[in-house]
């Protein structure tokens, strides 16, 4: 199906539906459609900013006129590697996020979901298939507060990382002289700067967001870690697997447990 050239159409849809579905008036709609002619906007925008609908009436209706799927940002924790693949910049101007890559395609969270040169930029510039769910503009901007806050850093900190392939879990049953030699370099790779940066700012960034706990879990592919606010634990952000070891070791150095003791 040619998207682009069945865009006109669905967008006359748009209105048709908020009206079927007793959302706005005949008159409303005309009178939006005529403030329209004399913007550069979307209807549904001209619409919020008339205060005939909401965001999410809006974002409920689009997914009914293009059978999408509707998604809140809060319940997605997308990697630096993802997040990396949409800079700030742009998922700010376009209202887009990143929200989670299966093999060779990439879900993204978009406000206007019929801005086909966005996806297709997309597409192109990650060499993924891009797939698209909707969602608020302003559940959009708060998710990229959220996650790209402090990441523009700790991507900078995670591309100056080493490879920690070669540090593994110390096994009980390793003997005397390759523990010793598995704990010097798990102490070594933990003393590494840009782990003492990561780990810093993992902390510092709690500390702002008033957080009470900080999780940090290994998983099967990556380390997620979490944070306790107002009694309840919320998704911040995945780490690369390869770095658990180094992460967990500087955490048992700064807060002064033997760092001998499995982890």
């Amino acid at each position: 199906m040619n998207e682009k050239k069945n865009q006109g159409m669905r967008k006359k849809k748009l209105g048709k539906i908020l009206t079927d579905e007793g959302l706005i008036t005949g008159e409303q709609l005309d009178n939006a459609l005529t403030l329209q002619n004399g913007k550069n906007k979307k209807l549904g925008k001209v619409l919020i900013e008339l205060g005939y609908v909401n965001e999410i009436q809006v974002a409920e209706t689009l997914t009914k006129q293009l059978s999408l799927k509707l998604v809140d940002c809060n319940n997605y924790t997308p990697s630096i590697e993802v997040l990396s693949l949409v800079p700030k910049a742009t998922a700010e101007q376009k209202l887009v996020l990143p929200l989670e890559q299966k093999g060779t395609t990439l879900m993204i969270a978009m406000a206007n979901p019929l801005d086909w040169e966005t996806i297709e930029d997309l597409s192109f510039e990650t060499g993924l298939r891009v797939t698209v769910g909707i969602s608020s503009e302003h559940n959009i901007l708060n998710a990229i507060e959220r996650l790209y806050g402090s990441t523009d850093d700790m991507w900078d900190v995670l591309k100056e990382l080493p490879s920690y392939d070669g540090v593994e879990f110390v096994k009980e049953e390793f003997d005397d002289e390759r523990q010793q030699v598995s704990f010097q370099s798990l102490y070594q790779n933990s003393e590494a700067p840009p782990i003492v940066r990561l780990v810093t700012m993992i902390i510092a960034d709690a500390v702002n967001c008033g957080a009470s706990d900080i999780h940090i879990e290994p998983r099967e592919k990556n380390v997620q870690v979490r944070y306790r606010t107002d009694g309840a634990l919320k998704n911040i952000q995945s780490y690369p697997k390869q770095i658990q070891d180094a992460v967990i070791s500087r955490i048992k150095i700064i807060s002064t447990p033997d760092i001998t003791n499995r982890l």
